[in-house]
């Protein structure tokens, strides 16, 4: 009987290094950018040591899209930056082509797919608790501090997007593993992500509402595909009072949406206030169409955006402070307007691919994650930060690995198909 190629079998050493790798990512994410770096230098000495064996992954038309956009960026700030290059955003995307490539190098088995699943729901149950904590200790603060648009403590550097993004792909996970698991582990898992909704309404980031309705919805829909009518009776309810219960039920919650509608009532009018997230925003926007505008087929160069945006604020928003003098906030956006037409049809065809393939496309655990991240990429900024980056790019890497993993024939590998 064939033994089946796993990470705890024949060369440990390396495999447990590359486990080290993968603790450090996660644990770096939420505490310590450092050792974020350390993981990812960590999982790429592994994958060096496994390249022979991933180099049919580079033929993908998927993994070509991750390479193109990871690698034009790049091009862009050595044309434009010289050997200064290196000081600019563009290096960092290199982690895009790095995780796939460690995943697939890896192979992890069932057992250890599920393994991780529980590491990434325990880490993000210290995150839900520590935010939670510094909520109910600083309960009667929280009505100020919420109608004055800031938000509970959360690690991750403060960054409360990206904290209500990975709390939605924990829930992904622990619904996986709930499927998977019997007795008292059901529930235990069930309670899991009951308080992750709750903890997702008491922060009020948008991005992570949005993310958390659209991945109930896509289960969902794949749960009545596959027969699982009885979700479709338990989720959909949920779904339609959780924003009217958090509304009535939550303080800070209801602020932060009488928040959104005071912040919208200015912007609206072209109006500017210190102290407003969503005008910042909605300005950014504005300044990445007029940019586009004037760039529109070769755009500014990647590492020139900054500048172009900079110059925009000065002349159309004076009183805005240097400090809200943000990037376009849409990937988008930043796409186009940084390397013209080429580089928005690079994107384009990143996102819209999986939908073209039937393995991706039918898999309810990737397309869950998978398109509410891309929408997403129409309002924020996922691939310009060292934290989002790894979030989009470790988690997009993992469920197509997992897709690949449950399609997959006996002895056929996603490395081996045409």
């Amino acid at each position: 009987m064939a033994v089946e190629n796993t990470y705890l079998s024949k060369e440990k050493f390396p495999e447990w290094l590359a486990i080290t790798g993968v603790i450090l990512l996660i644990t770096g994410f939420l505490f310590n950018r450092v050792v974020n770096n350390l993981g990812a230098i960590i999982i790429g000495l592994y994958t060096l040591y496994k390249i022979k064996e991933i180099l049919p992954l580079f033929k993908q038309r998927w993994m070509i899209s991750i390479i193109l956009l990871s690698v034009v960026p790049l091009l862009s700030d050595i044309l434009t930056e010289g050997f200064g290059f290196y000081h600019e955003r563009g290096i960092m995307k290199l982690s895009l082509i790095l995780f796939p490539s460690f995943i697939f190098a890896l192979k992890p088995n069932a057992r250890s797919i599920n393994n991780f699943m529980i590491f990434f729901l325990l880490v993000m149950l210290i995150s839900t608790l520590y935010s939670l904590w510094h909520y109910i200790i600083s309960y009667d603060n929280m009505y100020l501090t919420y109608k004055e648009s800031r938000v509970v403590s959360t690690l991750s550097t403060g960054d409360h997007i990206r904290i209500s993004w990975a709390s939605v792909i924990s829930c992904i996970c622990a619904y996986y593993l709930y499927l998977k698991s019997t007795g008292i582990k059901k529930k235990i898992l069930i309670l899991y992500i009951l308080l992750q909704v709750i903890f997702i309404h008491i922060l009020g980031s948008k991005t992570g509402l949005i993310s958390l309705y659209l991945t109930c919805l896509l289960l969902i829909s794949y749960s009545v595909y596959t027969n699982k009518k009885w979700v479709l009776i338990l989720i959909v309810p949920l779904i339609l009072i959780m924003p009217v219960i958090a509304y009535k039920s939550i303080p800070s919650f209801e602020q932060r949406i009488n928040f959104i509608k005071y912040d919208y009532e200015h912007y609206i009018k072209g109006e500017y206030k210190e102290g407003l997230s969503d005008a910042v925003r909605y300005f950014s926007l504005l300044a990445g169409k007029e940019i586009i505008a004037t760039h529109f087929w070769l755009g500014t160069g990647f590492s020139r955006l900054q500048y172009y945006t900079d110059e925009w604020y000065k002349k159309n928003i004076p009183d805005m402070g240097p400090e809200n003098f943000f990037l376009p906030s849409s990937e988008l956006m930043i796409y186009w307007a940084s390397g013209g037409v080429l580089c928005l049809l690079i994107i384009l065809f990143h996102i819209l691919y999986p939908f073209f393939n039937s393995d991706l496309r039918k898999n309810m655990w990737f397309v869950s994650f998978f398109l509410p991240a891309v929408f997403s990429f129409m309002y924020e900024t996922h691939l310009e930060g060292q934290l989002p980056l790894f979030l989009y790019g470790f988690f997009c890497a993992f469920f197509w690995y997992l897709t690949d993993y449950e399609n997959r024939e006996p002895k056929a590998i996603l490395l081996n198909r045409p």
